[in-house]
């Protein structure tokens, strides 16, 4: 099975390959208009400047190629490891440039040029300065590219490391919802049980087993539609209701056209649970609980409000008003709401507002 070079690694080669052949066309193109300037031969003068930028050509790759494997080391040392490189380039690509040209073609062609010198160290030197400086600006430009990529490469890995920080936030602060909700539950299937009432301890366990079997299913850091939400905030207060079967009431107001808006997953769940433990549990008649949803111009709303007597969440400190306030940051940034405080006639309300956004 062939593995697969990330987008990454192929933009980057292609980037390389490209600056390479844009390099050395430009390379032929100004050296040809010299010699169009000086010479009769323009075609042979061109001809060969093309066989020698392909040469020129190769070894700028294979400086790449030698550069490739070091990428983890810190940019100062790959600028000085590329510049080394260069320099062996531009000594290579003189000392052949000198033995096809002087040696090869143009001593038998001008002989008057007097008897053939021999080869010397400082000819060696003389050509690897001579190219050096066309080495050097193309290999200022692999370093910009490099550089460029890298950069790119660290905001993506960024990102992705902002993006498992967010979900492992989000899971955190997801967890924070089911220990009491689940506590409270055991406890009353424990005394439906001790009391004998072993139909009601049996509808709330499967009620409990479902709660549970759908939340688990759920992406925390994924939305859901608010009629999914709904439909979760629906099986949670199954279980309530069966703990406080004359006490409980409730009412959802949900216009068709928000069922398909999209909420972050369970974000009602711990407003509910304080209307439960807050205004259903410590009251003695019957209580209500309304869960309403409307729009106003581009935001949902949703409102979570009793008409109980159990003691206000002062300020909106709670735990679960605190976990909402998170998930909100988390999720929207700075485009969200929240205010919790006394209901206009009784009890308590809690609404907060996000973006209206639909699936796409």
């Amino acid at each position: 099975m062939a593995l697969s070079i990330p987008e990454s690694e192929r933009d980057e080669h292609r980037a390389v390959l490209w600056s390479i052949l844009a390099f050395w066309t430009v390379h032929v193109v100004v050296l040809t208009v010299i010699a169009a300037l000086v010479s009769a031969d323009l075609s042979g003068v061109t001809v060969r400047r093309i066989w020698l930028s392909v040469l020129a050509a190769v070894l700028c790759y294979a400086i790449h190629r030698a550069l490739r494997p070091l990428r983890g080391r810190p940019f100062r040392q790959i600028a000085v490891l590329a510049s080394l490189f260069a320099l062996v380039g531009s000594a290579i690509y003189g000392a052949v440039t000198t033995a096809i040209l002087y040696y090869g073609i143009a001593y038998p062609q001008m002989p008057y040029f007097g008897p053939l010198r021999p080869y010397t160290i400082n000819m060696f030197v003389e050509d690897a300065f001579l190219w050096l400086y066309s080495f050097f600006s193309w290999t200022a430009l692999y370093l910009a590219l490099i550089y460029h990529f890298d950069a790119r490469e660290r905001e993506r890995r960024l990102a992705q490391v902002e993006a498992f920080a967010h979900k492992a936030q989000v899971r955190a602060l997801r967890y924070q919802i089911n220990p009491h909700f689940l506590f409270n539950t055991l406890n009353s299937i424990s005394s439906m049980m001790w009391e004998r009432e072993l139909d009601r301890a049996e509808g709330m366990l499967v009620s409990l087993s479902s709660f549970l079997r759908t939340t688990l299913e759920i992406d925390p850091a994924e939305d859901v539609t608010l009629a999914q939400e709904i439909a979760l905030q629906q099986l949670y207060l199954e279980i309530e209701q069966i703990r406080f079967p004359e006490r409980l009431k409730v009412e959802i107001d949900i216009p068709p056209e928000l069922e398909g808006a999209r909420v972050p997953s369970l974000i009602l769940q711990p407003l509910v649970e304080n209307a439960i433990k807050y205004a259903v549990a410590p009251s003695k008649g019957a209580t209500r609980l309304r869960i309403v949803a409307h729009r106003l111009e581009d935001s949902l709303m949703l409102r979570v409000e009793d008409d109980g007597d159990g003691p206000e969440i002062a300020g909106g400190t709670g735990v679960g008003l605190l976990n909402v306030r998170q998930r909100l940051a988390t999720r929207f940034g700075e485009r969200w709401s929240l205010n919790a405080g006394p209901g206009r006639t009784e009890g308590f309300r809690v609404t907060l507002g996000m973006p209206l956004q639909y699936a796409p």
